[in-house]
């Protein structure tokens, strides 16, 4: 009988959406598949199991692969300094014969791997939430900035800009802020009649809903809005910071990676934030980095 072909799976989770892949043992890939977010909450580990399940479930049945594969690297918004809910996380993939092992860490981990294996470097993330993580070489801590959620971080995130243009916008329509196109733009983003309504929708708005206003309040600014221009310029500075204390007396300072939806390729806030890097003696990475294939890698490795 000839031997079952090396097989593993990366997954990417984060906030708002997951992406999976399922590549062989040389890394090629074989299948990718893209679900909702894997954001590894209080008490949400048998949903998030069970979504995960689903997902690879469907993923190896559409390549018609055999499961289970090998190994599955799983990088999660979320798992970070949750030691238990991670074990019984892994534990319930593996029961559910999806994977052989099961190795869940966090979803810059995968993301910094992608960028600089094991390398230095200083990778920056900034999509519904942020942060900042830094690697000196081969064998160092991984140290990170950020990454401190909703009530007591996320500065320069899609969430903190979203934010930051609803207050405002409340703010210029009584009269209590600077005049703003945000107070048409953000109700009329949100399908509502009138600012009135923001009341009713951020009682039940989640954090990836007000992160989708992100982007909103960026093309605002650049088309001069003043009140937009200012949020905006605050969440550069912050993400600046970020990784200006990650680098602190490295000389020369490592390179930098730009990931999430605010400032990877395409980003509504990358050319700005690649600049102000720029301008503070940083070399932002030029390629895209992809972390569900840092996953694969980190699969790869056992």
């Amino acid at each position: 009988m000839s031997p079952v072909p090396l097989r593993v799976v990366g997954v990417d989770g984060g906030a708002t959406r997951t992406r999976f892949l399922l590549a062989d043992g040389s890394g090629r890939i074989l299948g990718r598949r893209e679900g909702g977010g894997a954001l590894l909450g209080v008490g949400d580990e048998e949903e998030l199991g069970n979504r995960l399940v689903r997902e690879v479930r469907a993923l190896a049945g559409e390549l018609d692969e055999p499961l289970p594969v090998e190994v599955l690297c799983a990088g999660l918004a979320g798992v970070a300094g949750r030691e238990e809910a991670r074990r019984r996380l892994e534990a319930k993939l593996v029961d559910h014969e999806v994977a052989r092992r099961v190795h869940l860490v966090s979803d810059g981990e995968i993301a910094f791997f992608d960028a600089f294996g094991e390398g230095p470097g200083i990778l920056l993330v900034a999509g519904t939430g942020s942060i900042a993580k830094a690697k000196r070489g081969p064998g160092a801590e991984l140290r990170r900035v950020g990454g401190w959620g909703a009530l007591l971080g996320d500065e320069g995130s899609g969430y903190g800009i979203g934010l930051a243009g609803l207050r405002a916008a409340i703010r210029a329509s009584e009269g209590r802020g600077a005049d703003s196109a945000l107070v048409d733009v953000l109700p009329e983003a949100l399908e509502l009649d009138s600012i009135r309504e923001l009341k009713s929708w951020v009682d039940t708005a989640d954090k990836a809903g007000i992160a989708a206003l992100g982007p909103r309040v960026v093309r605002t600014a650049e088309a001069g809005d003043r009140v937009a221009e200012e949020i905006v310029d605050d969440a550069v500075r912050a993400l600046t910071a970020h990784v200006r204390a990650l680098a602190a007396g490295e000389d020369p300072p490592p390179r930098v990676a730009l990931v999430g939806g605010l400032i990877e390729p395409g980003g509504s806030l990358r050319s700005r934030v690649r600049a102000a890097l720029q301008a503070a003696g940083f070399e932002p990475l030029e390629r895209e980095v992809e972390p569900v294939r840092g996953a694969v890698q980190v699969a790869l490795r056992g």
